[in-house]
């Protein structure tokens, strides 16, 4: 008997895959967004611009969050026309309307009749400014009326005012005056409150009449 041939059974054909790295090229890029986006959360705000001031502020608050106190403050009288000079910004915050050639005669007649500056610094910065003048009347005696009280806006808020006048009850107080005095202009409502939490009280009202003829009423 003849032998029935048997048939091979053909081997399957390998599969042939496409190497990852030439599919991830295959695959279309997605467009870049220029808005930052977290996983499951809302796209990030874009950073807002800060001026220098507000930067300088930030510092100085982080400063004495880090040490729990604002930096230590020194006040000196101011005895140079540079000291006058650099006082200058901040008395003009103030007084808007003095330029500095009103401002550098008016101090130069105020120092020769009794009036004394004095400049308040942190780091070699000026940072505050009062003024104060010894005054002899019939009716108080022996004051010490303080004219202005100034600090740099942007140091504002830390104490320093309370710091200038607690400096001018002691220097009154060094001179034999156990009275201060001051005034100031209606609406300055922020002074008033800086005042009456040192201690100060309304004792009457402010008048002043301007008697220049040739000014425009």
């Amino acid at each position: 008997m003849s032998k029935t041939p048997t048939k091979r059974k053909a081997a399957p054909a390998k599969k042939t895959a496409a190497p990852k790295a030439a599919a991830k090229k295959a695959a279309p890029k997605k467009a870049k967004t220029s808005t930052l986006t977290r996983k499951g959360k809302q796209p990030l705000a874009p950073a807002k611009k800060t001026t220098s001031a507000q930067r300088n502020a930030a510092a100085k608050a982080a400063k004495k969050k880090a040490t729990g106190k604002n930096p230590r403050m020194v006040v000196r009288e101011a005895r140079s026309d540079a000291d006058y000079h650099r006082a200058y910004p901040i008395i003009h915050q103030l007084f808007p309307h003095l330029d500095m050639q009103t401002y550098a005669r008016r101090v130069f007649v105020a120092r020769a009749t009794g009036y004394r500056m004095f400049v308040a610094q942190i780091g070699g910065e000026v940072v505050g400014v009062i003024g104060i003048m010894p005054n002899h009347n019939i009716h108080d005696g022996f004051v010490t009326y303080i004219e202005h009280v100034v600090v740099e806006e942007s140091h504002r808020g830390q104490g320093y005012g309370a710091q200038l006048i607690k400096f001018a009850e002691s220097r009154a107080m060094e001179e034999g005056c156990k009275l201060l005095e001051l005034d100031t202009d209606i609406g300055a409502e922020d002074a008033e409150r800086l005042y009456q939490r040192n201690g100060f009280y309304r004792s009457g009202s402010y008048y002043s009449k301007n008697i220049d003829l040739y000014k425009d009423s």
